[in-house]
């Protein structure tokens, strides 16, 4: 039994993929080649938490991904980039999440400064 995923309509977002790929010369990033993702959410919510060193951004948005829905679906990490809104962001966190009754995976929500 599959958990019932959000119709593909839903989905109007895009935006485009880079995987991290290491560190260069003199310590810059390097990222691999583009790639267009469709068929995803976006939820555009900034948070932020509050501790003794004042204010600190936990999240600009976070991105929904659906196995079966989004493609391509590539194997989102931290420091990877994505691109929408004509932004650029850094992925910092990925929740992985799998159907209850079978050895596969239901969804993915990026976490994006």
């Amino acid at each position: 039994m599959l958990v019932q995923k959000p119709p593909k309509e839903s989905l109007v977002d895009s935006l485009i993929y880079r995987s991290y790929e290491g560190e260069g010369d003199y310590n810059k990033p390097s990222y691999g080649e583009e790639k267009q993702v469709k068929f995803i959410r976006i939820d555009r919510k900034t948070e932020y938490t509050f501790n003794s060193d004042g204010k600190q951004l936990l999240r600009n948005a976070k991105v929904f991904c659906y196995y079966g829905l989004t493609t391509p679906l590539p194997d989102f990490k931290a420091q990877d980039i994505v691109i929408f809104d004509d932004d650029e962001h850094k992925i910092v966190g990925v929740s992985k999440f799998k159907e209850p009754f079978i050895d596969q995976y239901y969804s993915f929500e990026l976490d994006v400064i």
